[in-house]
């Protein structure tokens, strides 16, 4: 039972990440002039609803343009970090639930009542850091422990040098 309230601190600690309020970091100031300057699709025949903007090759939703750029400037991986990598609709719900309740499983076993999964859905468990960036909720990472487990939906090229190419990071990626 004690570990399960480990597991359960572990949760509460990183819910604020579900809050919708805003917070600018000083970094961002300048992301809505850079994010108008990139490419368009809106230029060309395109039946797509979305705008996305081309950023380093890649087409990005518009509004996940400004938090790929601030996660590039000031993401720092930490020794441990996970973070899983999928496009989204491809598992990325199964793929937080399994590793979730692999990580936490000192802190409160998988036949436990008390596990964080039988009564929170896995995004609840596990932050998508595209998110977090773009709203300004960077800070949010900072206060999880460690080892963390993140989320994202950008490819590859697109991740900070930190997660793609420093030796602190471990990166699942599942596709379909």
């Amino acid at each position: 039972q004690m570990r399960c309230l480990v597991a359960k601190r572990l949760v509460s600690s990183m819910a604020p990440w579900r809050s919708r309020t805003p917070t600018t970091a000083p970094s961002q100031c300048t992301l809505p002039a850079a994010v108008a300057s990139l490419p368009t699709n809106q230029n060309h025949a395109s039946n797509s609803k979305l705008k996305r903007r081309c950023y380093q090759g890649v087409w990005v939703r518009e509004e996940w343009a400004p938090g790929i750029m601030a996660m590039q400037r000031s993401f720092a991986a930490r020794p441990g970090d996970v973070v899983l990598a999928s496009v989204p609709k491809s598992g990325t719900t199964w793929l937080k639930a399994l590793t979730f309740a692999t990580m936490a499983r000192a802190a409160c076993p998988p036949a436990s009542p008390a596990h964080p999964l039988r009564r929170l859905n896995p995004h609840d468990c596990v932050p998508l850091v595209d998110r977090l960036f773009a709203v300004g909720r960077d800070a949010v990472l900072d206060a999880l422990p460690s080892p963390r487990l993140m989320c994202t939906h950008m490819p590859l090229s697109v991740l900070p040098p930190s997660i793609s190419g420093g030796p602190h990071c471990k990166i699942v990626y599942i596709c379909r």
